[in-house]
């Protein structure tokens, strides 16, 4: 799921690095350039790395985390190490948690250590953005490659989580729509639902945008839809075939699981009241 969100906030950095840099840490004064480096010698490449001037003056380098990693602050530091060595310039850390279950108490923001007191030291310290606490509202006025990043921010007080969604959703494509391409526009708002299914079940983040004009035509949305209505056949099947067999095993579980044709659980529904056994119901073409 990691993995998601990570090329999701890649992909919409990569698109507009001047965005990101003017939303977490300052305009930039200089030419922005992205730098496609492969930290090879760490097994994994770093977000998103953006170097500033021309000739290089300075690099930023952005990880994006949605859950919690209790190394992860070691292995910013190594990307950090890395840069600067290979480009040998000064590197700045910033560290984008998503929401709170990707806190942990080792990333707070600096590594100090010396065990040889006096005779060396480690001392290295990054930036570190927890976007569930800026207001949702400062993000939907940030530049609109960033705007999607709403949806994870503090939402007003007085509304249920979904209600609070929602209505950042509606001010987002209010806005989309009056400053972005259309193909933009459907880019962006994918974006968006991919990462509110970082707050709720992707089933309810389907909901929330089901209204939207310009998500209807969306991949990822439909895809959204459809794992929706497989969950809810399946949940009938097993319903209608608990009364009808006995309970289901794992192993049922498991191979209904594995059934993704909307029309084949439909058919499995209206086989269960009349089925002998769970194999026969699982057996349905």
């Amino acid at each position: 799921m990691a993995m998601t969100f990570d090329a999701t906030l890649k992909d919409m950095g990569r698109q507009s690095p001047q965005a990101f840099l003017s939303a977490f840490d300052r305009p930039p004064a200089v030419p922005v350039k992205l730098l496609n480096v492969d930290l090879s010698t760490v097994t994994t490449a770093a977000d998103l790395v953006l170097g500033l001037g021309e000739p290089l003056q300075e690099i930023v380098h952005m990880d994006f985390q949605s859950s919690a990693a209790a190394w992860k602050h070691a292995d910013v530091m190594v990307y950090n190490a890395l840069l600067f060595a290979n480009h040998h310039v000064p590197v700045h850390t910033i560290v984008l948690l998503l929401r709170p279950e990707a806190a942990h108490a080792n990333m707070n923001g600096v590594i100090d250590y010396a065990p040889r007191p006096g005779s060396g030291r480690m001392h290295f310290s990054y930036q570190l953005v927890r976007v569930w606490e800026l207001p949702a509202a400062e993000l939907l006025a940030a530049d609109p490659n960033v705007a999607p990043l709403a949806l994870l921010g503090r939402l007003p007080e007085g509304q249920s989580l979904e209600e609070g969604l929602a209505s950042v959703a509606q001010q987002l494509v209010a806005r989309l729509e009056k400053e972005v391409p259309p193909d933009r526009v459907k880019t962006l708002l994918t974006d968006a639902l991919l990462l509110t299914g970082l707050r709720v079940r992707r089933d309810v983040a389907a909901r929330i945008f089901r209204g939207i004009r310009a998500m209807q035509e969306s991949d990822t949305y439909l895809m959204i839809l459809d794992e929706g209505q497989e969950k809810a056949l399946r949940e009938v099947v097993l319903f209608l075939g608990e009364d009808q067999v006995g309970a289901p095993d794992e192993s049922v579980k498991e191979r209904l699981n594995g059934v993704t044709d909307l029309d084949r659980l439909k058919r499995m529904i209206r086989k269960a009241p009349k089925a002998a056994n769970w194999q026969e119901i699982l057996d349905t073409p």
